[in-house]
């Protein structure tokens, strides 16, 4: 123990050299206390005055009013406040003075140090006490003579008569199987046993006390097994997720690669290997920035993420010619630190190949379209519901049914309220699949959380609130068939990935389930978003774009269309008539506005104009009056002939350009497709698009 401990309890005492021996006798009386450090003007150490000191004066008959310098004891041994000492009774001194550098800092009497001592073997026992009285497990100790002279709380709760009476008795007697005494008299540690009490079990382990090589009693540990058994279920469950968790790095068909936060390799699945060609059995432990400085990748992704704190992709090449396309992700504990950083790699050759794919269905989609513009289809029909009344809808409607004819995933993309239903139905019952479910999936209709148990079903137990027996998704509803799935741009990035495997796999596991079910349906997507854009942006990844759309079908707004929205009118006309039991027609001049107005929501808006204008009009004849003031209020499509940005009077010039600039940008976002392609039309870059169409408010309808 160190000497500044034995200081907190003493009554130090400094005297100057020049304090008179009386003073002295009278503070010792005052402070209770038997020694003192002598000390000059300055603070520095000179001696020790003790009562001794006091005593031997009066019996010599000193001047009691003297200095108390002249007595005092010089050659003593001076301790450091941080010196350590093991016995400072046993050193045979009665006071201890303490000095650093040179200064007296206090002095330690015998009786300072045996109250330290006791205070400290006073808070040490009750210590121990407590640990012991607070432990679930049963402690039963013993003494020299083999009879029981402690138990714990718990010993006491457990046992007969709350231990009242165990006292003095032996422990075998209750319980045969321990047997203290054996164990006092030999030391021997006996083996780990099981014993019943009151019907619940316990592990017990007995072992001898010992002080200075001598034996003083016996204690046995009693441990329930439901503890035991609990962790025994812990460990067990961490099993079976390890096992899972390798299960699904192993089974999967792109490459894992797993480092720590410190980027040093931890794992690393067989599939990585297959795809780089690489021998990886010598990498684990080692660091990123090493194996990327002996030539093996050109640059990490890990290193990337772990600086950028977020996750990131690049195209990383390999020492054996590989092109890899790799994303790190990183996973953070609960400190906001990275735990880890997953990285999954795939060779981009793949995606090569999906690329040239698409420009060959490209080629050949265009080379139809050619062919067809051979023909002037003028008649109007009706096709699986929708009414096809332009050159446009024709070579469409044409195009959806000769790929009826292939199995290839379809993308629709158009404006909402065109009709992408529609087409798709119509792929789908002039395939040879028509006579097999077809199943419409609205993909924003699905909340991001339920959006794997609907799509690939679930089985039973899966989370709280599953049916019995497990329910089957959208992919096993529509196995042998097809599968139309709306509004595909609002998947969740997080989701892509998973799902752009099943789709490749042709193959999918239910939630809570382990088996993989293969199925055999024709996909067929559609969005009114421009999925290049956000490719673009990092919200759609670019291989799930080139797998969904290998044959893209573009719907043409109505407006593009004009001459066909008297046949549509007509069609919805004669639905609602036969409906309601009307017999109502349109004026010559509705049916103008009608291709003068915009649409905004396409056929969709079309229809419920014409069942509105229907229900509330008076007459038989539906006139300009009973429409609303939006469509009586439309230009011609085409602008007229007024030339966009034309003025019909003077204005400040800044003025003037703002307004030809808001001209221009809303009719490119009306006419044309994409944000790259208004850019080139207008001569500026995509970036400068978003900026002025943010600027003046205008967005894609």
């Amino acid at each position: 123990m160190k000497i500044r401990k034995f200081l907190e309890n003493s009554n130090s005492c400094l005297f100057f050299y020049e304090n008179t021996i009386r003073e002295a006798a009278a503070v010792f009386a005052e402070q209770k206390t038997d020694a003192g450090c002598v000390v000059d003007q300055s603070g520095q150490f000179l001696g020790v005055f003790t009562r001794d000191h006091v005593c031997a004066a009066i019996s010599t008959g000193a001047d009691l009013d003297g200095p108390l310098g002249g007595h005092m004891s010089c050659n003593v041994k001076i301790f450091h406040p941080d010196e350590d000492i093991a016995d400072p009774i046993g050193m045979g001194c009665s006071c201890f003075p303490v000095v650093e550098n040179g200064r007296a800092v206090g002095i330690i009497g015998v009786q300072d140090v045996a109250k330290t001592y006791h205070d400290h073997y006073k808070m040490t026992r009750n210590i121990i006490d407590a640990i012991i009285q607070s432990s679930r497990n049963l402690i039963i100790a013993a003494g020299p003579d083999g009879r029981i002279n402690f138990m714990n709380r718990s010993a006491k709760d457990v046992l007969e008569r709350n231990g009242e009476g165990l006292y003095g008795s032996r422990i075998h007697r209750l319980i045969p199987e321990i047997n203290l005494s054996e164990i006092i008299e030999t030391g021997e540690v006996p083996p780990l046993c099981k014993v019943s009490i009151s019907n619940h079990a316990y592990f017990i382990r007995s072992y001898p006390i010992w002080i200075q090589d001598k034996i003083i009693g016996a204690v046995a540990i009693f441990q329930d097994t439901a503890d035991l058994e609990s962790i025994a279920d812990e460990l067990g469950a961490v099993k079976e997720l390890n096992k899972d968790l390798d299960a699904i790095i192993e089974s999967s068909s792109d490459g894992i690669f797993v480092c720590d936060g410190d980027a040093n390799v931890l794992r690393i699945n067989r599939a990585y290997d297959e795809i780089t060609g690489l021998d990886t059995s010598g990498f684990y432990g080692k660091n990123m920035k090493k194996l990327v400085r002996d030539g093996f990748f050109s640059q990490s992704v890990t290193l990337i993420v772990l600086e950028k704190r977020q996750a990131q992709s690049i195209i990383q090449k390999t020492s054996t010619g590989k092109s890899l396309l790799a994303t790190g992700r990183p996973v953070f504990d609960e400190k906001g630190e990275i735990l880890r950083v997953v990285t999954s790699v795939r060779d981009i050759t793949e995606l090569y190949e999906l690329q040239n794919q698409l420009a060959e269905t490209q080629k050949m989609t265009e080379q139809y379209r050619r062919e067809l513009d051979s023909y002037k289809l003028r008649d109007v029909k009706n096709v699986d519901g929708l009414v096809v009344g332009s050159e446009k809808m024709h070579e469409l409607v044409d195009t959806a049914i000769r790929l009826a004819g292939v199995d290839s995933t379809v993308l629709i993309t158009g404006e909402s309220g065109t009709g992408k239903d529609l087409v798709a139905g119509i792929i789908h019952t002039h395939s040879l699949r028509k006579n097999q479910p077809f199943i419409r999936v609205n993909c924003s209709a699905i909340p991001p959380n339920l959006l794997e148990s609907e799509l690939f079903g679930y089985e039973e137990g899966a989370f709280t609130g599953a049916k019995k027996g497990g329910k089957p998704g959208y992919f096993e509803m529509a196995d042998s068939g097809t599968l139309f799935l709306d509004e595909i741009g609002d998947l969740p990035y997080d989701f892509q990935a998973k799902f752009l495997r099943v789709l490749q796999e042709c193959e999918f596991n239910r939630v809570g389930g382990a088996e993989f079910r293969k199925f055999d349906v024709r996909i067929i997507a559609a969005t009114n978003q421009d999925l290049l854009e956000m490719m673009h942006s990092g919200n759609f990844r670019e291989d799930l774009y080139y797998r969904l759309s290998v044959v893209p079908l573009n719907i043409p707004p109505l407006r593009q269309r004009a001459g066909e929205i008297k046949f549509l009118a007509a069609s919805f006309l004669k639905q609602f008539n036969s409906s309601y039991g009307m017999e109502k027609r349109f004026s010559p001049d509705v049916v103008d506005l009608f291709e003068r107005y915009r649409w905004p929501g396409n056929i969709r808006e079309l229809r419920n104009l014409v069942e509105r204008v229907m229900v509330m009009s008076p007459d038989d004849v539906i006139t300009r009056k009973d429409l609303p003031a939006s469509v009586c209020g439309a230009g011609p499509l085409d602008g007229g002939s007024r030339r966009p940005g034309s003025l019909s009077e003077l204005m400040p010039l800044k003025q003037a350009t703002q307004g030809v600039e808001k001209q221009l940008l809303q009719r490119a976002y009306e006419t044309l497709g994409t944000t790259r392609e208004i850019a080139r039309v207008l001569g500026i870059s995509a970036p400068s698009v978003v900026r002025k169409a943010a600027k003046y408010g205008i967005k894609r309808t």
